[in-house]
């Protein structure tokens, strides 16, 4: 597994990758907003290629993500859904591995995810 640690002026991103798929995440400092919604460690891009699909590595990446997020002390993570992108079925993927629904679009084709991390400080979601 690569873990890429890039620092930026407003936030720290990580890109993470094996020979199955990639995931990244934005940690800030000061909470970002997501429609009513704010947080300070974003999950983007999780990607797994279609040959490594269905054996856990969606999971073991999103687990080492969290798991990152939660060392540098943030009590939140958030993601988004999207229709257009995603196959519904990863929607209840995401479900399973703890995430709730906090906001969605008047038809369901966005939605915002919240998972709480174990270990996280004040960061996160007021």
């Amino acid at each position: 597994m690569m873990i890429q640690r890039q620092v930026w002026n407003d936030k720290v991103r990580y890109l993470i990758a094996d020979e199955h798929g990639s995931v990244m995440l934005e940690l800030y400092e000061e909470p970002q907003q997501w429609g009513e919604h704010y947080g300070t460690a974003w999950i983007w891009g999780l990607y797994i290629f279609p040959h490594s699909r269905r054996k856990g590595n969606a999971r073991r990446l999103l687990e080492e993500t969290e798991h990152i997020a939660a060392e540098a002390g943030h009590k939140d993570v958030f993601l988004q859904w999207e229709e257009r992108n995603t196959m519904r079925a990863i929607l209840d993927f995401y479900k399973r591995q703890g995430y709730c629904e906090v906001e969605a679009d008047s038809d369901r084709t966005e939605i915002m995810l919240r998972k709480s991390l174990k270990g996280g400080s004040e960061y996160g979601e007021d």
